[in-house]
């Protein structure tokens, strides 16, 4: 049923080939309603204190990753899932200063490093899991995805089966081409995956090197996904629309990349 709501969504959208229109910016920097809670939202990768990984800027150790945690806490910050972002914007929820942790990519760390972290504070997180490399290399094994999609606090999430393999430069054409299909498909194929591994529903998903354009977005949302993310760090967080992220990099303590 998903992949023919894509189709006949698709089927009638005159797709543009610029990333983001004009109008949908100018919506997403209208300010937020008066009254209404605020939502960060950041966007984290791999976890690990291997020495290997001490050049990689996206990795972070699992002291500093607890260390974040301990400062959204202590820093009256309310853990909200990626699901839950637009009910918090909204106002269906109680008014607050939230923030939705997310991960991409799907890595083993996410169950050693993440998870314990998580439980021991009561911290939401939802996990971008890339379909085709669940149980390759250091991504998450079967087993271990089932048993972190267990957890209460956790939530999962797509970030594309076979899209995020692909060089940029021919994601960006894939994206910029007049046909959202294969990319719904992709998607859609990630989630049927997913869902028969963890026996629940995957209705959010964050875009392959944060590459997206509004007509696909929409085909996405009318098959489904209930909200979408990106990774470019000046798309606002405003309801309907993919939500920017903050990349959460080994280089700044998290209380500077928040102050921006």
């Amino acid at each position: 049923m998903r992949k023919l709501a894509a189709f006949l969504v698709a089927a009638s959208l005159l797709f543009s080939a610029a990333p983001v229109s004009a109008a949908v910016r100018a919506v997403s920097n209208a300010p937020q309603p008066a009254g209404k809670s605020s939502v960060t939202v950041l966007m984290y990768h791999k976890i690990s204190d291997d020495p290997a990984d001490a050049n990689n800027a996206f990795c972070i150790s699992s002291k500093t990753f607890e260390e974040d945690i301990r400062f959204l806490k202590e820093n009256g910050y309310t853990f909200c899932f990626a699901s839950e972002v637009d009910d918090v914007l909204s106002g269906k929820r109680p008014r607050g200063n939230y923030v939705a942790v997310t991960f991409d990519d799907g890595y083993e760390s996410d169950f050693y490093f993440a998870k314990p972290v998580l439980e021991r504070y009561g911290a939401k997180a939802t996990f971008f899991v890339i379909g085709s490399k669940i149980g390759m290399e250091d991504h998450i094994a079967k087993e271990h995805l089932s048993a972190l999609s267990r957890l209460d606090v956790v939530e999962i999430g797509s970030h594309s089966y076979g899209l995020h393999n692909m060089p940029v430069a021919e994601l960006k054409q894939s994206f910029d081409s007049k046909n959202p299909n294969p990319i719904a498909d992709d998607f859609l194929k990630s989630a049927n995956i997913l869902e028969k591994i963890i026996g629940k529903k995957v209705a959010v998903l964050s875009y392959p090197n944060g590459i997206y354009n509004t007509e696909t977005d929409r085909a996405l949302r009318n098959a489904g996904f209930t909200a979408t993310f990106t990774s470019d760090e000046k798309r606002p967080v405003y309801p309907g629309v993919p939500h920017g992220r903050i990349n959460r990099w080994k280089g700044a303590a998290l209380k500077n990349l928040l102050a921006k």
